[in-house]
């Protein structure tokens, strides 16, 4: 049995205190039917299974079903359940459950249902499906903390091999409120789901009413499968380890952008895994289009939203990923993984500012990237690489160690490579424990030139 006990909830119920009851379908399911549903094809929505822990009587259950989907909610609360038929004048029956004390609601046609239960008790003794997607809403934050491993435990069991999740979470201040909806962190939901699942934290938004607008709402896309390599980079975004960024443009992009951009006003300038770097905004201003790519995509949503960007966005099915561009069509921001980036996407670019990405990435990957951005330079391009070298018997990064003899082997068949300047940058060897470091910043040009 939960330890949550039945009596809280329908005490809440029957003074009408349910302030989590939305009038309409969530903005945040609306918003991300796509990371939920998956692919579509030929316009045709996919028909699937989806799965709402602790439904009360949501409007979002009925949008899904609306949609063609079959939708299963559970709520403890019998009042809430019979509610929502009710008001939204669906027909239903009623039916005791077997294996479990509570009672299945459900539509005439079968697809839509409500488990009348103690969600902890639910499994597929008790639920003849299996489930594509499941949809949980603050679910999740709305349980006693001691239960979310069964909680997990419970969802896991209904889910199908290949399953979608979109979780959303309220995230606070330690000791900032008490009592529901319970704060839980990026590594608390890695925790629980990463054995099982691939876990992408697509947007972190302020907390919208009846919650305290100082929270944070934390919004999770996950999918059957393991870690991916633009994870380990998202629990650095998400728990504020990312010392690597600057709202200003880098002092190196400053000094060198005569060389960059030869001159001209309007050159376009790639930043590879950008993440809402200061380098951005400084070339945007300055008149050049901006291409960018980052593997985090709620790190692009701040941008856009930070800067007060107008912009489209815009799912990209083949790079798993979406597209963001302002509406002046000057300022471009892929949220993907780099290396599925193409020529057919991105254009060919007349520049690239390398600000830490080649010395970001796994050296077994270096060979792959170089070949990802040799197709995407255009015959007359700039190449400005930052770069770090230092004894990685004593350090593996990130930034990790990158020698000069290295960079002129990766890009001689393509480019020249020269050295722009170089300097011993004690303040980092400090801060990795090093007993030197040193700073080499690069320029390459075509070959032929």
């Amino acid at each position: 049995m939960s330890t949550d006990k039945l009596s809280t909830w329908e005490s809440s119920w029957s003074k009408g205190e349910t302030p989590w009851q939305l009038a309409d379908t969530n903005e945040k399911l609306l918003n991300n039917m796509d990371e939920l549903i998956g692919c579509t094809r030929n316009g045709e929505t996919t028909v699937k299974t989806i799965l709402v822990p602790l439904c009360g009587k949501t409007k979002d259950m009925l949008y899904l079903y609306n949609k063609g989907h079959s939708v299963a909610g559970c709520e403890w609360v019998e009042t809430a359940a019979t509610q929502f038929f009710t008001d939204n004048n669906i027909t239903f029956n009623k039916s005791p459950l077997e294996n479990v004390e509570g009672f299945l609601y459900q539509s005439e046609d079968g697809r839509l249902r409500i488990y009348q239960c103690d969600f902890l008790l639910l499994t597929t003794d008790v639920v003849d499906w299996k489930f594509d997607s499941v949809w949980d809403i603050q679910s999740l934050v709305s349980i006693n903390p001691r239960d979310r491993k069964q909680y997990v435990r419970a969802v896991r069991s209904l889910l199908k091999d290949d399953f979608r999740y979109l979780l959303v979470t309220v995230e606070y201040e330690p000791f900032a409120h008490l009592g529901r909806p319970h704060s839980i962190s990026y590594n608390a939901v890695k925790e629980l789901f990463g054995s099982f699942s691939n876990i992408k934290f697509t947007a972190q938004l302020p907390a919208s009413a009846p919650l305290k607008s100082t929270w944070k709402e934390n919004c999770f896309s996950m999918i059957s499968g393991v870690e991916d390599r633009v994870q380990y980079w998202q629990a650095r975004w998400a728990t504020g380890q990312s010392q690597w960024h600057s709202d200003q443009p880098h002092k190196y992009l400053v000094k060198y952008i005569d060389q960059l951009a030869v001159g001209s006003s309007k050159v376009r300038i790639f930043l590879p895994m950008c993440g809402k770097a200061g380098d951005l905004m400084y070339l945007y201003q300055a008149g050049h289009t901006v291409l960018g790519v980052e593997g985090v995509p709620f790190v692009v949503e701040q941008f856009f939203r930070e800067n007060k960007i107008e912009h489209e966005k815009t799912k990209m099915e083949e790079l798993n990923g979406w597209k963001y561009k302002s509406k002046d069509g000057r300022m471009t921001v892929f949220a993907c993984d780099f290396f599925l980036m193409t020529p057919a996407i991105l254009g060919a670019v007349d520049a690239v500012y390398d600000r830490g990405a080649l010395t970001a990435i796994t050296p077994q990957d270096r060979q792959s990237y170089i070949a990802v951005m040799k197709n995407l330079l255009s015959p007359e391009f700039r190449y400005i690489l930052n770069a770090y070298e230092y004894d990685d018997t004593m350090f593996q990064g990130p930034p990790r160690n990158l020698p000069r003899d290295e960079v002129f082997n990766l890009f001689e068949k393509f480019a020249e490579v020269d050295i722009l300047e170089e300097s011993d940058d004690d303040a980092s060897a400090d801060a990795f424990n090093l007993e030197w470091m040193t700073k080499v910043v690069f320029i390459l040009k075509p070959a032929n030139q």
